[in-house]
């Protein structure tokens, strides 16, 4: 991997190879579109802009790319709350009831995020890189740059980007991997079900505490379906407490009990792999084991 650092409103890549421009930044995923846009007037090597795709990037060229623009949501006012940060990588924390994107909103999740890249002074487009359900809590990532969010996403459809979660569920659960897939459900709108010509859905789930009637379940995902989660849990008998569409309404808790509560993900600056975890939910105290 070429040495990447970045500096101000300027992304520095060293070239550890003879290659071609557009090689190069097709080798961080992105597509012609936002090659085509970048070369415009936004790339330099060696201090010379360069406009050409097929410009030859020589072992040690150093190319600079202006990653500057202005914030493309309306701030809110609120700050969003932040678990995780770095110069590439924003993670923050969804409340219950919140949508992450709407463009007919102020009060979503990216506009939180807007607030807070305004009262930085972050010249930065607001890009989340997955979705939580409204009434899911926990963790969302945002590539802080343009240039890196195609790369991210890449790694989120490779499976390299882990996302984990814990559920709250009525009963004792024990230990299973579901692997059937999931559908519309047809007669439901924003519902799904269990579908033979449905998409491949994968889970597993582990119990992590009992408590007076009550089970945690760590669940793990290796596909990314809507409501794959709540929809597996369902179709075991085990619906999560208050979910809306597939459960019930539990008075012993106060929020649908779905939590992503932890993302593992690659740093490419450091080389190295990341954790961030987020435990600290009022309901999760009822099993007191953190």
């Amino acid at each position: 991997m070429a040495a990447i650092y970045l500096k101000n409103d300027l992304l520095f890549i060293t070239s550890n190879k003879d290659q071609t421009l557009e090689d190069l930044l097709t080798g961080f995923a992105l597509g012609k579109i936002m090659i085509k846009h970048l070369i415009n007037d936004r790339i330099k090597i060696n201090g010379k802009l360069v406009k050409n795709k097929m410009y030859l990037v020589r072992y040690g060229d150093i190319i600079s790319i202006d990653v500057a623009y202005d914030v493309d949501y309306l701030p809110s006012g609120k700050l969003c709350q932040i678990v995780y940060e770095d110069e590439l990588v924003l993670i923050v924390k969804k409340r219950a009831g919140q949508i992450i994107h709407d463009d007919q909103s102020d009060d979503a999740l990216d506009n939180d995020v807007a607030t807070y890249f305004t009262s930085k002074g972050y010249r930065r487009h607001i890009r989340h890189i997955h979705r939580l359900d409204k009434e899911t809590q926990g963790l969302v990532f945002f590539s802080k740059l343009d240039f890196f969010g195609p790369y991210y996403n890449q790694q989120l459809a490779e499976k390299k980007i882990k996302r984990e979660y814990l559920a709250i569920v009525k009963g004792h659960f024990h230990d299973c991997i579901v692997d059937k897939k999931i559908g519309k459900d047809r007669h439901v709108n924003n519902k799904y079900r269990l579908s033979k010509s449905g998409k491949t859905a994968k889970t597993k789930f582990t119990l992590w505490k009992y408590h007076n009637g009550y089970s945690l379940v760590h669940c793990e995902l290796f596909t990314g379906r809507t409501h794959q989660i709540r929809v597996h849990l369902h179709s075991l008998g085990f619906p999560i407490v208050n979910d809306a569409i597939y459960g019930k309404a539990d008075a012993n808790f106060q929020n649908m009990g779905l939590y992503a509560y932890k993302l593992t993900f690659f740093d490419i600056l450091k080389n190295i792999m990341v954790d961030v975890t987020d435990d600290a939910y009022d309901d999760l105290n009822y099993f007191k084991m953190f």
